[in-house]
């Protein structure tokens, strides 16, 4: 999906930027809830925002599931160029930021 959303981004951009062709507007519909985790509950109580930086999150997956990320103990070998960068986005989901929650 990242892909084709990249090169189609890039597409249009070209096409703007040149002005040969009009960029396609709104063409597009995604809905995946089927990819979404059923082992946890999903509620507007549940996923009405709490004021966190994981907002964004906790109002797709709910707070439940939010917890749980916060609470895995995780163990990575090497924080060197890869690694950094799962370290960049394990820290930007709120991974192992709970109080029993460990990166290793």
């Amino acid at each position: 999906m990242a892909a084709f959303f990249g090169g189609l981004a890039a597409q249009e951009v070209l096409k703007s930027v040149s002005g040969k062709f009009n960029p396609i507007k709104q063409w597009l519909y995604f809905d995946s809830l089927e990819s979404l985790p059923t082992s946890v509950k999903r509620s507007e109580e549940l996923c009405k925002p709490l004021g966190t930086r994981y907002d964004g999150q906790i109002a797709v997956f709910g707070k439940e599931f939010q917890d749980k990320l916060a609470n895995v103990n995780e163990f990575l070998v090497g924080a060197g160029a890869i690694g950094c960068e799962m370290l960049k986005n394990w820290a930007m989901i709120g991974l192992a930021t709970g109080p029993k929650g460990k990166i290793s």
